[in-house]
């Protein structure tokens, strides 16, 4: 399985490089050099090129289309996804500014008033994608909420990708060269129809698809477990510890959505559950939920499963808080399917009476070969356990060397802090990268 995932992976990489460098090798099949500008000139529109595809490819990427992101995980597509966009803003942002070095009859353009319609479209995009890179890097310390901030994304994102292909259509430079001419079209087409997809047929898909609430329980730390079952008896299949986008209070239509791992078990794909910790302005809304409300559901996503690994000989869960939730969907399904692998559970709270599912991971103990260890911040008199946050002497006491062999797979869910101390002790105590699995609570 892992074999087929890596082929799929290398394929996809080798499409996303075809894609982005497809404009410049077709460039430099008919590339004739400027007689009348520097050659700085050319490497203007090469870096033009490159970063509008790029721009072009984030839509593929961030259209959910679950066959393209099952090889990677969603979690890892989507931070790509950041880093490739940093990446094309560089480039964009050195056309012009290598035109300027190049000729500075250029700066007259500077002025928008003046300036041809074509070059007007370019200097808005350019703002434009200026300003949606600076809202997506600094949205928390600009206190800019994620509803508000996802909204207006997807239109900055669209208006420069359109603003920057017109652009290039009005101006013309070498599209005298046909097959290039062709190629901008085709990829204008791609750009609208993945467009077409994400806006209006998917989300068409998904409301004629909706869930309803089947009940709703108060668990410990401050989190609420809802139950939900398909108005049309569809079954969500999903691996245990995937995740999905749920649309509550509004329909699909509206960029309202917000990620949370499945709680319950996969061998009960009828009934899905999410549990969710009241953290900000919408987790505070799921206890204010009603029975028989509508939801709408859009998943699975992710590749945090240990599914992926079925030859897998020991298993290893470290979660943190909330981040038990895609865990507690394994556990679920260890105890369902009779898995008595060898696993430990490492859960790191603040107190004893924060522990999330603490009542359900001891009945679970008892079906399966499960030691679990706790990790207490705030423990109570008299406590036993670990105390303090996740050490690498923790993890030394209760794995020992042997659990570091290659038959052993590391689950791992908690805040982004944790998680980067933990995989370095991990390392320490000799677990190679391959072997460690994490989900990331920061996709939004």
């Amino acid at each position: 399985m892992r074999v087929n995932y890596r082929l799929q992976q290398a394929l996809w990489i080798a499409l996303f490089i075809l894609l982005v460098f497809t404009p410049i090798a077709v460039l430099i099949i008919g590339f004739t050099p400027s007689t009348y500008l520097y050659p700085l000139y050319d490497a203007s529109l090469a870096f033009g090129f490159i970063g509008l595809a790029l721009m072009a490819v984030q839509f593929i990427l961030t259209a959910r289309i679950k066959w393209i992101k099952e090889p990677f995980g969603s979690d890892l597509i989507y931070h790509f996804h950041r880093q490739i966009s940093i990446a094309a803003f560089f480039l964009v942002l050195a056309h012009p500014i290598l035109l300027f070095i190049a000729d500075s009859r250029y700066l007259n353009y500077l002025n928008i008033f003046t300036a041809p319609i074509s070059i007007k479209l370019g200097e808005i995009a350019i703002f434009l994608l200026i300003l949606t890179v600076i809202s997506a890097e600094y949205r928390k310390k600009l206190k800019i909420h994620y509803d508000f901030w996802k909204f207006w994304h997807g239109i900055l994102a669209t208006t420069v990708v359109g603003a920057a292909l017109i652009h290039i259509f009005l101006t013309g430079t070498y599209l005298y060269y046909q097959p290039l001419r062709i190629l901008w079209l085709v990829y204008s087409a791609i750009f609208i129809v993945v467009l077409l997809y994400t806006r209006f047929i998917y989300p068409l898909l998904l409301i004629h698809n909706k869930y309803t609430i089947t009940s709703i329980h108060e668990e410990r730390g401050q989190s609420w477990t809802i139950k939900l079952q398909s108005t049309r008896n569809k079954i969500l299949y999903f691996k245990p510890g995937q995740f999905a986008w749920i649309t509550t209070w509004k329909t699909p239509f509206f960029d309202s959505e917000h990620p949370f791992s499945i709680s319950s078990s996969s061998e009960k794909p009828q009934e899905i559950s999410f549990t969710i910790k009241d953290l900000g302005k919408f987790t505070n809304t799921v206890k204010s939920m009603q029975i028989g409300q509508a939801v709408y559901v859009d998943g699975p996503h992710g590749a945090f499963s240990i599914d992926r690994y079925p030859y897998a000989e020991h298993l290893v869960y470290i979660a943190g808080g909330i981040g038990i939730t895609p865990i507690m969907s394994m556990l679920r399904s260890m105890a369902d399917r009779g898995d008595q692998r060898p696993a430990r559970l490492f859960y790191n709270n603040r107190d004893w009476d924060s522990i999330t599912f603490r009542e359900e991971i001891e009945t679970i103990k008892q079906l399966l070969d499960l030691e679990v260890i706790y990790t207490l911040e705030k423990p109570p008199q008299k406590w036993a356990g670990e105390t303090g946050f996740m050490t690498q002497e923790i993890l030394h006491n209760h794995l020992g060397n042997a659990w570091a062999q290659k038959g052993t797979e590391v689950f791992m869910c908690g805040p982004q802090v944790m998680m980067n101390i933990v995989k370095k002790q991990l390392r320490a105590e000799g677990f190679l990268e391959a072997q460690i699995h994490y989900e990331l609570f920061n996709l939004i």
